[in-house]
């Protein structure tokens, strides 16, 4: 059997998902093919966590449907089967839809053999404008940050967990799958693995990595303790980490040089706008932690993520978040437009803000993390937001 695997334009933790299957298909006698002409599967990996991104698949899924021969089978995975299962199905009525549950997959298909847990890297193709700054990176710079957040290829990412167990009212990700977690046995061996490989920069990706281990009686706590304890000179960075889930032990174990990079995502500096997004924490909390794990480890760098104009968004709490984002307490902030999800309960609340109060302050953020990074001399932060601040 023959496959076909479109595994691009998609998040770091997707794609890993991605990787797993094509480890799937082949561990059960597939034979990979990059002619989608020849293969009687074909397999699209796709991401709905924006509506961009929903377009842009739903469109190739119907260009691709609409060009293949007859005989040859389409095999969906990701988010965009569960958030948009409709629309799939009115492009086709016999597309295969999956989720990111690798077991699923092997039921349906009575596969014999699984996957082994391993770390993996990521295709990279850098545009010219990146390749000068990595290279300027390269020379002069030498920052870690920047060589993991540039030169994917040169980091060994491995998937951690899937899932969370968060209930928040914008995202449709909660519909997509459940929490699972590798035990800690496989993730070592898994390091282990990137290192005899000769890799130093290491991705522990997750959806919430503060839920890793719920579900095997295991915590996020005994992860980091593990992996500080790899004598060899490598770093880590945790891309998802849930505000939550940061306690005194956690703000401990940060404070280790080993830990580079984490993403926690604020969304909102207003309390009142964390309480619509039914995001179980306050602001006030969060500053104070982050101060803590920056004072342990001046060379962690935080990033985070804030979602403008959520339904209800008042100029006050969008100044709210604006002001708490000019104190320069995170290094890098991605910045979301809010957009309606299927089925989530945001989609169906009142009082919306127009498109163009969206992109005023979504313009006004971007300008804020500008002024801060020039303020504080920090050129290495200027190239980790440069992805915005174009």
């Amino acid at each position: 059997m023959k496959f076909y695997i479109y595994n691009d334009n998609i998040c770091t933790r997707v794609k890993l998902f991605g990787n797993d299957v094509k480890e799937l298909l082949k561990n059960n006698k597939w034979e990979i093919t990059d002619d989608i002409n020849e293969a009687n599967y074909i397999v699209l990996n796709t991401c709905s966590f924006l509506e961009s991104k929903s377009s842009f698949f739903l469109k190739k899924l119907k260009n691709i449907y609409d060009k293949k021969d007859k005989k040859q089978k389409i095999i969906l995975i990701g988010c965009l089967g569960a958030t948009h299962e409709n629309d799939v199905l009115n492009i086709g009525k016999d597309i295969i839809i999956f989720k990111r549950d690798l077991n699923d997959i092997k039921d349906y298909f009575n596969f014999k053999n699984g996957i082994s847990v391993k770390s993996t890297n990521v295709e990279d193709n850098l545009s010219n404008s990146k390749k000068l700054l990595y290279y300027f990176n390269k020379y002069i710079l030498h920052s870690k940050h920047i060589e993991y957040r540039l030169k994917r290829n040169k980091v060994c990412y491995l998937q951690i967990s899937s899932g969370c167990r968060g209930n928040c009212t914008y995202c449709s990700e909660k519909f997509i799958t459940k929490l699972k977690s590798r035990s800690l046995d496989e993730i070592n061996l898994a390091i282990k693995d990137g290192i005899e490989r000769g890799y130093t920069l290491f991705g522990l990706n997750s959806d919430d990595a503060s839920c890793y281990g719920l579900d095997i009686n295991c915590s996020l706590q005994e992860l980091l303790e593990m992996v500080s304890k790899f004598k060899e000179k490598i770093y880590f960075s945790i891309p998802e980490f849930n505000p939550n889930g940061i306690n005194k032990k956690i703000i401990k174990l940060l404070s280790n040089e080993k830990f580079l990079y984490i993403t926690i995502p604020i969304q909102s500096g207003s309390n009142r706008i964390l309480k619509l997004m039914k995001r179980p924490y306050k602001i006030e909390n969060v500053i104070k932690n982050v101060k803590e794990i920056k004072k342990n480890n001046k060379n962690l760098k935080i990033n985070t993520h804030v979602i403008v104009g959520f339904p209800g968004e008042t100029d006050e709490d969008f100044n709210m978040t604006k002001e708490l984002l000019s104190t320069g307490l995170f290094d890098r902030v991605k910045v979301f437009i809010y957009n309606d999800r299927p089925g989530t309960e945001a989609s169906k609340m009142k009082n919306k803000v127009s498109y163009d109060i969206k992109m005023y302050r979504r313009d006004e953020l971007l300008k804020v993390m500008r002024k801060v990074n020039i303020k504080n001399f920090s050129l290495t932060n200027l190239i980790l937001n440069r992805e915005q601040l174009k």
